[in-house]
């Protein structure tokens, strides 16, 4: 449930921002069905979700039946001519026919009394004020924009899939050497460009035409990396997805002097490498193949470094487990800043139990007779963790490690014993390579110790150390914050920054020099930095991104290493959420706005507030959202439980608040994680409350244990995982129904992961606030979880008796609420034996009001064979089966 990590430094193609974090492709993707058909209101037994060539049809129908109308009313006799015959007519019968045969012949006009005309023009001024009076009723109403119909199509099911709703962002990959400002992208004809920020004209520096096989064919390739020195570029080809981040792959190196692409492996037939990386000076490579660590130092000498790698060790790349909750990333290597040592991780499985599941389909459209069966190495809460080890390796040293002697272990036994202990950031202090920051924490992660490495001697000192444990009883988040700063004016001995807990609070710490205990803080307050975008050695300025504005908005600040002076780089007097990709030097950057209006991109210089220029405004999104109707969303607090929890809503198109509305709730609740922000979103939460027959307010809340609101906020959780974030949602319910624009009979809540523990265990709790609840690939016990992870929150099983209370157990509530169960069978994050153990226990309970569905092969994120679609259609059939739509209420003119 990690889904977050620091990124490589491969230039990935294409070249678009993907870092929204993979959960929120899972909590925040977009609904696939569309408008309902079925007017019968919820009872209806024949709803279903039509198609949107079909979204107009009730509103279409509601306003044929209010204007039409019949017009004979406007031929009323009493205003017709004859109407003023009747006395005349007696007047005159003596002198003519009196039969009334024969038609009325008037010798003179009929003249009227003084007394009639006085009436007649009373009567008339009557007449002509109350025609104008309706006149001016009519026009005022037509031109109201309230009442005015809004014709546009609403935001539906399809469009959640149309990339025409999607904001593109560009990535621009900056070179980490040479000048700065330059950087690397792929055109169109698949060159790779070179493109410096000064408005120079680019230049092409590999032709995609050059690569090509021995046949003269092209090889597609998803990544690129240029050599610092420029003279090779390394480029990935043959991906082959692993875990959510780890993969193999094939390598090419194309000589930029002799034109030449060779294999990065000497032979055809041999397995595929699993990481590889330049060194930063000159052009020597670093990778991890069949687990074992290589150097091609100058591409001229082919070393091995490492001999044991097999199915249960990892060296130079980290294990399952690590790979999703430490580091949230396949590399576990680190070369030093002058090229000369690499320190890498060696991870051992060899005690950790193997979980199994079944490939039905195994990537096919036509299933093998025998389901493909995945055996994995996953430590489980309270089972043994992969034992792991740091190694350096000297490219200069005259002893070359082999089978027979292999490199010495970095000595650590001081620190933590080796089976309660995880590596959980490894950095280079230095420019050279002759000292390396390593953070150790024991196994439950409430006590870390930084140590302080030689890489001569291989031991290492503790320079500082946090108890959590001891202190507030609390977690210590699992973060590679860590960045290097060069001794300068400002600091004089040189040291490291670091996030830290100050008062409560994330903020950037300053050590130095490296072995110095004690921080010198250079941000304070009731907010928290989120990340270290870039330092300046130079100017000795640093770049971070902050919630000091609001914690449902991120700006872009810059601090002072000097006077501790700090600045708004973005707008802070309007709503918005930014992220920053600076250049290596840090004298450049590229600004995008995520939202909440469309986002938005620019490349902007560090000491030049004048230079800005536009990378991507994205028109395009902003002209197909004008013509749509889409949800307004807001934001705001509300006090939950004594404490004040962010919320925001999203509210129906032309939302009145004397309307009521059945209310969906959306919610994750993992402990530090956050839902409510003001990025721009058009997913699955837009659809229900656009699409015309559901016109839903959907609403979501992050109670506590969430992120961003500091550490008390946050570790109210600790060891009791699902009772305050139930009980917060529950009176977030309670709170809704009593709003003016709520059907308090119609409210429901559904979430993915974490959401779905949190669906079940509200579920559990038969509150009676909701009617329906739906939970995707939930894990609801977690002793099935990971180790990492849920020890982090729960500590051990043997210790803490919590793990009782947080599975999801009684069967009660599930009798009184319509709920809906989804998993994927190839989950290899939350294994469906979740799912199935809670199946096993509705059984048990002889309850008839559950459904479930599970999706073939389908890993966490549940996209195998077209699932994400045919989710999302299920979860808005699901919701309309038990809760209906809104039904505009009848117009009266």
């Amino acid at each position: 449930m990690n889904l977050t990590g620091p990124r490589g430094r491969y230039e990935t193609l294409p070249a678009r921002d993907t870092s929204f974090d993979d959960d929120q492709d899972e909590l925040q993707s977009v609904l696939t069905s569309n408008q309902i058909v079925d007017t019968g209101g919820p009872s209806s037994s024949s709803r279903s979700l039509q198609q949107r060539t079909q979204r107009n049809s009730y509103a279409d129908s509601t306003d044929e039946d209010d204007l039409y109308f019949d017009d004979s009313h406007l031929h009323n006799d009493s205003y017709s001519d004859d109407s003023y015959s009747d006395d005349n007519e007696k007047q005159t019968s003596s002198r003519g026919h009196v039969n009334g045969r024969r038609p009325k012949v008037y010798s003179d006009p009929p003249k009227l009394s003084k007394c009639h005309r006085i009436f007649l023009y009373i009567f008339s001024a009557c007449l002509l004020l109350w025609v104008g009076f309706a006149l001016y009723l009519g026009i005022t109403r037509l031109m109201a924009p309230e009442e005015m119909a809004d014709m546009r199509p609403s935001f539906g099911f399809e469009d959640m899939f149309n990339s025409s709703f999607t904001p593109r962002f560009q990535s621009l990959a900056w070179m980490p050497y040479g000048e700065d400002g330059v950087y690397s992208r792929v055109n169109e004809h698949g060159d790779i460009i070179l493109t410096s920020v000064d408005g120079s004209e680019p230049k092409v520096f590999l032709p995609g035409a050059n690569v090509t096989n021995v046949k003269g064919e092209k090889i597609p390739f998803f990544s690129f990396q240029i050599s610092p020195d420029e003279k090779y570029v390394l480029l990935g080809s043959d991906r082959r997805k692993q875990w959510r981040h780890s993969f193999n792959a094939t390598y090419y190196i194309y000589n930029m002097e002799t034109f030449e692409l060779t294999t990065l492996l000497e032979g055809p037939g041999e397995p595929l490498v699993e990481y590889v990386i330049w060194s930063p000076v000159g052009h020597s490579l670093a990778y991890v193949q069949d687990n074992n660590v290589y150097v091609y130092q100058d591409l001229a000498h082919r070393r091995q470094i490492t001999f044991d790698g097999a199915v249960t060790i990892f060296n130079g790349i980290t294990d399952w487990v690590y790979e999703e909750e430490v580091f949230g990333s396949p590399s576990a290597l680190w070369w030093s800043p002058d090229g000369r040592s690499i320190a890498f991780l060696r991870f051992d499985e060899t005690k950790v139990p193997e979980f199994h599941y079944s490939l039905y389909m195994d990537g096919q459209l036509d299933a093998p007779a025998y389901p493909r069966n995945i055996m994995m190495k996953y430590p489980k809460a309270g089972f043994p963790n992969p034992i792991v080890e740091l190694h350096l390796f000297n490219l200069q040293s005259e002893v070359t490690p082999s089978a027979v002697h292999p490199l010495q272990v970095v000595n650590l036994s001081q620190v933590f014993d080796v089976e309660d202990r995880i590596i959980a950031e490894v950095k280079w202090a230095t420019e050279g390579s002759d000292a390396l920051l390593v953070k150790v924490q024991n196994r439950v992660q409430n006590h870390e110790k930084l140590v302080l490495v030689n890489p001569d001697t291989l031991t290492g000192k503790v320079v500082r150390e946090w108890n959590a444990g001891k202190e507030d009883g609390g977690w210590i988040d699992m973060q590679q914050s860590m960045r290097y700063v060069a001794p300068s004016k400002a600091v004089s001995a040189g040291g490291y920054l670091d996030i830290g807990n100050n008062n409560g609070y994330n903020h950037i710490a300053l050590y130095t020099p490296i072995n110095n205990p004690n921080p010198k803080w250079l941000t304070s307050g009731e907010w928290e930095v989120q990340t270290i975008s870039a330092v300046n050695d130079n100017t000795g300025t640093i770049y971070y991104i902050s919630t000091e504005k609001s914690g449902v908005e991120r700006h872009l600040y810059s601090v002072s290493l000097a006077s501790g002076e700090h600045e708004a780089l973005t707008d802070v007097t309007q709503t918005g959420y930014y992220a920053a990709s600076f250049s290596t030097g840090a004298g450049y950057y590229l600004l995008s706005y995520r939202g909440p209006d469309v986002p938005w991109q620019k490349v902007k210089k560090a000491d030049d507030a004048k230079f800005n220029t536009d990378l991507e405004e994205n028109k395009a999104l902003r002209a197909v959202i004008e013509n749509t109707q889409v949800p307004t969303r807001r934001w705001s607090t509300v006090k939950l439980n004594g404490r004040d929890c962010n919320y925001m809503e999203f509210l129906p198109p032309g939302f009145k608040p004397e309307q009521k509305h059945p209310v969906l709730f959306q919610v994750y609740g993992g402990p530090g994680s956050q839902l409510v922000d003001t990025q721009f979103q058009l997913g699955f939460s837009a659809v229900i409350a656009a699409a015309e027959k559901l016109r839903y307010v959907v609403v979501v809340v992050d109670g506590r244990g969430t992120g961003v609101q500091g550490r008390d906020f946050r570790i109210q959780v600790v060891n009791q995982l699902g009772k305050y974030e139930t009980e917060d949602q529950i009176a977030a319910g309670q709170h809704w129904k009593t709003l003016s624009y709520v059907d308090p009979e119609r409210v429901a809540i559904w979430g993915w992961s974490y959401g779905g523990f949190m669906a079940s265990k509200i579920t559990e709790a038969d509150s009676g606030v909701f009617k329906a609840a739906m939970a995707v690939a939930p894990v609801t016990d977690f002793r099935f979880y990971d180790s990492v992870y849920t020890e982090r929150y729960m500590n051990l099983p043997s210790i803490n008796a919590g793990y009782d209370t947080t599975m999801v157990s009684n069967m009660t509530g599930f009798n009184n609420s319509e709920f809906l169960l989804i998993h994927g069978t190839g989950d290899d994050n939350v294994h469906v034996q979740n799912a199935y153990v809670l199946m096993d226990r509705l059984t048990l309970a002889g309850n008839h009001r559950y459904k479930s569905h599970f999706f073939t092969d389908s890993d966490h994120s549940i996209r195998t064979h077209n699932a994400n679609h045919e989710i999302y259609w299920l979860l808005a059939e699901f919701l309309w089966d038990t809760m209906g739509g809104f039904v505009a209420p009848v117009r009266h003119h």
